[in-house]
């Protein structure tokens, strides 16, 4: 049993739920529980009482990056739970910071900070003992596995991207190297599961396959971030993700209206938009 909640999310799929720009996923399998991402953190705890969930019974945390509305609400579910591992690739301490898209930039702009809070590197560091830094496929519980760096191969994956840097003047690009995503493997194919795929969404399935001996995608579950993709990015996603044949995709925190409605044009009924609260099970 595979049993896949949404967490934390830009939107709510069930009343009442908190939403925030972040993402946070419960995934749960007989091997254990894992949480992947934990949002900003306003809304984790809250949601997870909502939902039923204790976070105590986590047995991993797993960061998909070092964003802040993925790992700002790391302090809070470490002070609830004593024994959780932390897996994260060693970059995802890093500063990073935004400079605003052009489509949205406007005189006067300038680049924020944009990586993970303070409060959640100074605990990264303090939990050494429990903290397992992932640079290549490692799997934390019996079947459920976090990729590492994924290799950037398709170079159409750069385009319309976003100018994210790793110094406060935006002079060095960020290679988003700690991006990684989550999988498990059923009978009927992987789950997949994306935090931002600041790697590609493509790139991330690409190697899941190549992990997995091309076992087919079952689900794709997460961020996409294909929010500022153009035209032809988009075909282009599109074209390549319906190769894999995936019978779920559920698109979420940054990946985009616009990104939204084409996958809803050319999946249908195999695109469920999620939110906070969502359940899906395998």
């Amino acid at each position: 049993m595979i049993r896949i909640t949404l967490v934390v999310d830009n939107t709510a799929h069930t009343p009442g739920l908190e939403t925030e720009h972040g993402l946070a996923v419960w995934v749960q399998t007989d091997a254990g529980q894992v949480l992947f991402d934990t949002g900003q953190g306003t809304a984790l705890l809250r949601n997870l009482q909502a939902l039923g969930i204790n976070p105590a019974s986590a047995d991993a945390i797993a960061l998909s990056h070092g964003h802040y509305d993925h790992t700002g609400g790391l302090p809070a579910v470490l002070r609830t739970n004593p024994h959780a591992l932390i897996y994260l690739h060693p970059a995802a301490t890093a500063a990073r910071y935004k400079r605003p898209s052009q489509s949205s930039a406007t005189e006067g702009d300038t680049v924020r900070e944009i990586g993970m809070p303070q409060e959640a590197r100074a605990l990264v560091e303090r939990y050494s003992d429990r903290v397992r830094h992932v640079d290549r496929p490692t799997e934390i519980l019996p079947g459920i596995w976090l990729t590492g760096r994924i290799p950037r191969r398709d170079p159409e994956e750069d385009l319309d991207r976003e100018p994210f840097f790793l110094d406060s003047h935006g002079t060095q690009p960020d290679p988003f190297d700690d991006d990684q995503a989550l999988y498990l493997t059923t009978a009927k194919g992987v789950v997949v599961v994306l935090g931002c795929a600041h790697a590609g969404v493509i790139n991330t399935l690409d190697y899941i396959r190549e992990l997995t001996s091309r076992v087919p995608i079952r689900a794709v579950i997460g961020g996409m971030h294909l929010r500022n993709a153009g035209q032809q990015r988009l075909a282009w996603t599109i074209a390549r993700l319906a190769g894999f044949s995936p019978g779920l995709i559920v698109p979420l925190h940054c990946t985009g209206d616009n990104a939204v409605a084409a996958l809803l044009t050319a999946f249908g009924a195999k695109v469920c938009k999620g939110g906070a609260g969502a359940v899906f099970e395998f």
